[in-house]
């Protein structure tokens, strides 16, 4: 091989090396450990694939299909739960479906329970959290905006909202605080997306589910809940 030969080599080795392909696509997201699905499994169910037990609708727009809690479009209102919760762990699975006119599902924490037989403050009086993207709004009495620096929106890509994704929410009502974590595709490594903390806005009560307006249809499957929950992180985004 001359010295022109050897040249031309080198260079083609030496660019070899260092080129990227042009089509490459970002790396898969990183499955669950076994041992986090052993402990998301050996949570308690809130709901049971087959009926709305331990639940109390508002507006009677709600249904269980196909194993899922499925609102069913009917109107402004909120499914929460019977018991009250303090501190917890919620997991659960959720998809947006279709909507006319369009806004997010949403999750409500720190909900004051309706007086027996009254329906209660707008959306509880509760914090919520709009899954899977982020979005947020405080519905507190003297509130009811946005909120300012109590919440904080983590960088993250943005989810479709038609696909199913795993949602874990880490609530202290002692210290007035909440995470959102979130996967997609189910199964998969979970990232922060959304936090609150303001101590004022921490309560005993319950979990509801929001239909934010007429025309929603919103499912949510699988939810589990960890009380008194001794580790204080995000389990699925490790």
């Amino acid at each position: 091989m001359n010295l022109k030969s050897q040249i031309l080599l080198a260079w083609a080795l030496c660019a070899g090396a260092f080129a990227q392909p042009s089509n490459s696509a970002p790396s898969a997201a990183a499955p669950l450990a076994k041992a986090t699905l052993d402990k998301i499994a050996s949570m308690t169910p809130l709901f049971d694939g087959k009926t709305l037990d331990g639940w109390i609708s508002q507006t009677n727009a709600w249904i269980v299909k196909d194993g899922a809690m499925a609102s069913t479009g009917a109107g402004r209102g909120v499914i929460y739960t019977r018991d009250d919760y303090s501190n917890f762990r919620l997991i659960f699975k959720m998809r947006h479906v279709s909507d006319q006119p369009d806004h997010q599902a949403c999750v409500l924490i720190f909900c004051a329970r309706p007086p027996e037989g009254q329906k209660g403050l707008d959306a509880l009086g509760g914090i919520q959290f709009q899954v899977p993207n982020g979005g947020h709004w405080d519905y507190r009495p003297g509130h009811n905006n946005g909120g300012g620096s109590e919440f904080t929106k983590s960088e993250h890509r943005k989810f479709d909202v038609h696909e199913w994704s795993q949602v874990e929410l880490l609530v202290n009502a002692e210290t007035g605080t909440a995470r959102m974590a979130v996967a997609q595709p189910v199964g998969t490594r979970a990232v922060e997306v959304l936090t609150f903390k303001d101590a004022t806005a921490g309560r005993k009560g319950p979990i509801a589910w929001q239909m934010h307006n007429k025309g929603l249809f919103d499912e949510y499957k699988d939810v589990r809940i960890e009380t008194e929950p001794k580790e204080e992180r995000l389990i699925t985004s490790e």
